[in-house]
């Protein structure tokens, strides 16, 4: 297994193929390999050169137009999440009939009368589109995050140390012309994702985000609790999920035995998850898998049949684990809670912890909250649709700021290294 996982810093490389203000796709020597003018469509079928999406150039803050088309605005507030047809202009390049639609469950969802989270489909009403080779992109709302920092300093982090992650770049958004404010624009997990990070991308992507009812209840996912079924699958082939319940299986016959972890590896790749988990607790994601079980997806890699961990949706994390009632000492995932019970896997994690702080200290954290910082200062002060504060912007990035300089310390006294 190879990830091959990676977050732009900077500008993208000169020889990589990148799309002009007016929409053309131009080579490393600025020749037209397609005009825009003949057709976005056209462009974006078939066997269009490999793209290294711009979109996450994070040197700049992008800009996104939706102009939602008649009766799509009614529709979402019908249902907000069933896609409707809108025009879309991404850095000047227009695309016509993406589908768009709503994102966002407790805590995070807005409606368009808010700051809403929203998720454009590039091929929802024209077969086979893309946009950058992507099918999908994410723009997630910050209202739950006061800072704007925390999911690109938080995937940062879980780039350098070898997990699948998404990339993320900021965007002003408009609709219909009125100002949504800054986004966080967010790699969304489909099968070019999955293409990036595997050699093998013919496995099977679940999802493991918690199943919200019409009358507020939900139920939380998770390994032998009798809700297997209740995972969707995002790609690959349908199985009756019988590759989930194989590991709640697992599960429930290595519970508390002396081989725990040996038993469970012919399920789960252990040594991928550890460095997923470790990420997870540098960053505080209190609302991930170890902690709440919740925001983490599941790929079975085809190389060795095992099951592999993505974390995402990050705005609550950069959190002490004390502040939801929570501790990395007995974690809430059945797994995680499983694997720290048990001497050989708590051990492993640990290795894995030292392993990931190595790495994240040789990281120019500090350089990079900075500049994003310096980029997105004023636009996240000025956004029309924040719920925070002016001020509690700035008190916030000054807590992030604390965190990247002292996390690894508070990990290490926590772990006894």
């Amino acid at each position: 297994m190879i990830h091959r996982s990676t977050i732009l810093f900077g500008l993208l490389a000169a020889c990589t193929p990148q799309w002009d203000v007016g929409g053309d796709l131009l080579d490393d020597t600025g020749n037209v390999l397609g005009d825009a003018d003949a057709g976005i469509e056209d462009l974006s079928i078939g066997d269009q050169p490999e793209v290294e999406p711009t979109i996450f150039n994070q040197d700049f803050i992008h800009t996104i137009d939706i102009e939602l088309a008649d009766g799509s605005e009614d529709a979402l507030w019908g249902d907000p999440y069933e896609y409707v047809p809108a025009d879309v202009t991404i850095d000047d390049v227009r695309l016509e009939d993406v589908g768009v639609r709503l994102r966002g469950k407790i805590g995070s969802f807005r409606d368009l009368g808010g700051k809403p989270k929203f998720k454009l489909d590039f091929n929802r009403f024209v077969d086979g589109r893309r946009f950058q080779e992507m099918e999908a992109l994410s723009l997630n709302n910050s209202v739950v995050d006061c800072s704007y920092l925390k999911e690109p300093l938080a995937y940062a982090v879980f780039a350098a140390i070898g997990a699948p992650v998404m990339r993320t770049s900021y965007t002003q958004v408009t609709v219909d012309g009125r100002d949504y404010g800054l986004y966080v624009t967010i790699e969304t997990q489909d099968d070019r994702f999955v293409k990036r990070n595997w050699e093998e991308p013919d496995g099977n992507l679940y999802d493991g985000k918690y199943v919200l009812y019409g009358d507020g209840d939900y139920v939380l996912l998770d390994f032998g609790e009798d809700n297997d079924d209740l995972y969707q699958l995002e790609e690959g082939e349908d199985v009756g999920n019988e590759d989930i319940a194989a590991i709640s299986a697992a599960l429930a016959a290595a519970w508390g035995q002396p081989d725990f972890y040996e038993r469970m590896g012919e399920v789960v790749d252990w040594e991928q998850i550890h460095t997923v988990w470790a990420g997870e607790q540098w960053v505080g994601q209190n609302d991930g898998y170890c902690m709440n079980k919740n925001n983490y997806r599941v790929y079975f890699d085809p190389e060795d049949g095992k099951a592999d961990w993505i974390q995402w949706d990050m705005d609550n994390s950069f959190l002490r684990d004390s502040d939801w009632g929570r501790s990395w000492r007995q974690p809430t995932g059945n797994l995680a809670y499983g694997c720290f019970a048990d001497e050989t896997c708590r051990d492993a994690q640990m290795a894995a912890v030292e392993e990931m702080l190595a790495v994240v200290d040789a990281m120019p954290l500090e350089e990079l909250h900075d500049d994003l910082d310096d980029l997105t200062l004023d636009a996240a002060r000025d956004d029309p649709r924040r719920e925070c504060g002016r001020g509690e912007i700035g008190s916030w990035r000054n807590y992030t700021r604390d965190w990247v300089e002292e996390r690894s310390d508070t990990v290490r006294w926590d772990w006894g290294l």
